[in-house]
C-alpha cells in the first residue's frame, strides 16, 4: 500500500517590480536540505564567489517552489529577495530574528571595550518591504529633446559582469546593459537593438552633470529594507539598525 500524499498549500504573492502575481508553496524538507548543503560548501568560498553561490541556490528554490513557473534569473535581485524571504516565511514562521551586537563603550571598562552583548529581536517578515526610491529617476533628460530610460537588471544580466575585476570597467558595463532605450523627437532607440559600441560611445558623450544623475538611479536601487529600534538588554544602549537585503535578514554574509 502506497504511503498517502500529503497535501501543500499554495499561496499568491505580487513581485514588487512590475505588480505581476505567482504563485508559490513553502519549501519543505528536500529544499531545506538542498540550503543547508550549499551553505555548508559555500563556507569555503569567500567575496563575489560565495553570495554567488549562495544566490544560486535560492534561485533554485524558488524555481522548485514555483512549479518551475518563475525563473529568479530574469528576474532583478530585490524581486528574488522578496519571494524567497515570503517562501521562508510560509515555510518556517511569520518571524525572523536577527541578531545584534552591542559595540556601545563599556562602563568603567578600559579604553576601546565594549559592552558585546548579543540580543535577538523579533521582526514580522510581513513588515519587510522592498524600499523604491521616493524619487523615480530611471528617466534621465540629458537635453530637452533627449532622454534614456534606464532598467533594472535580472540577476542573469549582473551575473554576467561578476568577473569583472576592474570596479570602473563594471560600472560602465552595468551602466550601459541598464539602457532600456534612447528616445528624441524622432523616435525611441532600444538599447537591445542598438551595438554596443554605439551604446558605449553615447554614454562616453554624456556631460558629468548627467552621468552623476544616472550614477543616483545605480545608488539608489530597491532593496528588503526593514528599521529595527535596537536597545541592548544590558547597558540600555538604543540606536535604529537598518537591516537591507537578505544577507542582514537571515545571516548569509
Amino acid at each position: 500500500m502506497a504511503l498517502p500524499k500529503i497535501e501543500t498549500p499554495v499561496y499568491k504573492l505580487k513581485l514588487p517590480s512590475n505588480g505581476k502575481t505567482v504563485d508559490y508553496r513553502p519549501f519543505l524538507v528536500k529544499e531545506e536540505k538542498i540550503l543547508l548543503t550549499a551553505m555548508e560548501g559555500a563556507k569555503k568560498l569567500k567575496g563575489i564567489e560565495f553570495a554567488n553561490s549562495v544566490r544560486d541556490v535560492i534561485i533554485h528554490i524558488i524555481s522548485n517552489c514555483t512549479n518551475g513557473e518563475v525563473d529568479g534569473y530574469k528576474l532583478p535581485a530585490f524581486d528574488v529577495d522578496f519571494l524567497f524571504l515570503n517562501i521562508r516565511a510560509k515555510s518556517r514562521g511569520e518571524i525572523i530574528e536577527p541578531s545584534f551586537t552591542c559595540n556601545q563603550a563599556k562602563k568603567g571598562g578600559e579604553e576601546g571595550e565594549v559592552c558585546g552583548t548579543v540580543d535577538k529581536f523579533s521582526v514580522k517578515i510581513d513588515d519587510i518591504k522592498v524600499e523604491f526610491p521616493k524619487e523615480d529617476k530611471s528617466k534621465i533628460m540629458i537635453t530637452d529633446d533627449i532622454g534614456v530610460q534606464f532598467k533594472f537588471l535580472s540577476t542573469e544580466e549582473l551575473k554576467v559582469h561578476d568577473k569583472e575585476e576592474d570596479n570602473i570597467e563594471k560600472m560602465f558595463k552595468i551602466i550601459i546593459d541598464s539602457i532600456d532605450y534612447v528616445f528624441d523627437k524622432e523616435g525611441v532607440y532600444k538599447g537591445d537593438e542598438t551595438s554596443k559600441g554605439e551604446l558605449v560611445e553615447f554614454v562616453g558623450n554624456l556631460n558629468e552633470d548627467v552621468f552623476d544623475r544616472i550614477k543616483e538611479f545605480f545608488d539608489q536601487q530597491p532593496t528588503l529594507k526593514h528599521v529595527v529600534h535596537y536597545k541592548c538588554s544590558k547597558c540600555g544602549y538604543k540606536e535604529e539598525v537598518t537591516l537591507e537585503g537578505l544577507e542582514d535578514f537571515f545571516g548569509f554574509a
